[in-house]
């Protein structure tokens, strides 16, 4: 069984904070993904924990919140 996304956020070696979407902390985390992709929509299969460095994140508001809009609808579990 796949940990859950507050079981992640809960280690305490990792220092994380929820900063947005705590009502989603039950997701299931299948897998963990790095990606500097502007666009990294295509590629989650569901599940996915996305991290990025934010290096090639869109600066402007609307963008970020459709980069964002992107990973939900291909249901990654979280981006940090």
């Amino acid at each position: 069984m796949p940990p859950r996304l507050r079981d992640v956020v809960a280690l305490p070696d990792l220092g994380l904070a929820v900063l947005a979407g705590a009502s989603g902390l039950d997701r299931p985390v299948r897998w963990v993904a790095v990606s500097e992709l502007e666009d990294p929509g295509p590629f989650p299969e569901g599940g996915e924990l996305v991290l990025t460095t934010g290096m090639r994140l869109p600066t402007r508001a609307a963008a970020c919140t459709a980069y964002v809009g992107r990973l939900v609808a291909a249901e990654a579990a979280a981006l940090g």
